[in-house]
């Protein structure tokens, strides 16, 4: 696919255990596939100017960039999240936080799958992890409450900004949408912020369902 004017065209997967999510500039975001649909989907045939992949994991922490040195990386991590002896950790800044991103990659069979059809021949395509796409790209909204979030697997992640200021990284246990909706409203509850003045933002499928609920309570339900 070429680019058009001076936007890139940009093609961004979301990567589970068993499935995956796609959507690129001109397309809103597709449903969840299956691993058996990598080599079927017509998009990845295509070529881009950009392709991002992100993967779910609740092994992620911010530390202040203060804080952080890298032979302290695995003790820093460990420290939010349980770590197996073979964990690798790896880590880059997020300079519009201050702060430093920890995380360990991604090593499912999807993952490889993906990045090896989807990177170019010269370089391998890096998978980040779904809190990066949270913290970024809700950073450049336009509006003072930012809020993003993304549902997989079971698990809430959640990103609040109240102007420049990040005010929670989190994810969560929540085996069905209705228990991270709690989540949700709970985290606005305890930061005091309206959601009936204030736009939510998902950076996975949703169903038309679950986009409706979410409009009894949210002035808006975008996609990020």
């Amino acid at each position: 696919m070429p680019a058009t004017g001076n936007k890139p065209a940009v093609l961004s997967v979301q990567i589970g255990l068993n499935g995956f999510s796609y959507q690129t500039d001109d397309c809103t975001r597709s449903p969840w596939l299956g691993a058996e649909f990598v080599f079927d989907t017509k998009v990845f045939q295509q070529r881009f100017d950009k392709v991002e992949l992100y993967f779910f994991t609740p092994k992620f922490t911010l530390v202040p960039a203060g804080w952080f040195s890298p032979d302290r990386a695995r003790e820093l991590l460990s420290a939010a999240t349980p770590l197996k002896d073979g964990d690798e950790v790896v880590w880059q800044e997020l300079p519009q936080a201050a702060a430093v991103e920890l995380w360990c990659p991604d090593n499912s069979r999807l993952g490889r799958m993906l990045g090896g059809l989807l990177s170019p021949a010269d370089a391998p395509l890096p998978i980040c992890p779904e809190f990066h796409a949270l913290l970024t790209r809700i950073y450049e909204v336009d509006s003072y409450n930012k809020i993003a979030a993304a549902y997989a697997e079971g698990r809430l992640y959640l990103v609040i900004y109240q102007g420049r200021n990040l005010m929670l990284c989190n994810s969560f246990e929540a085996p069905d949408f209705t228990t991270a909706q709690y989540y949700i409203f709970l985290a606005m509850k305890k930061l005091q912020l309206n959601a009936e003045a204030s736009t939510i933002y998902f950076h996975s499928p949703i169903s038309p369902e679950e986009e409706m609920s979410m409009y009894n309570y949210f002035k808006a339900v975008k996609q990020l």
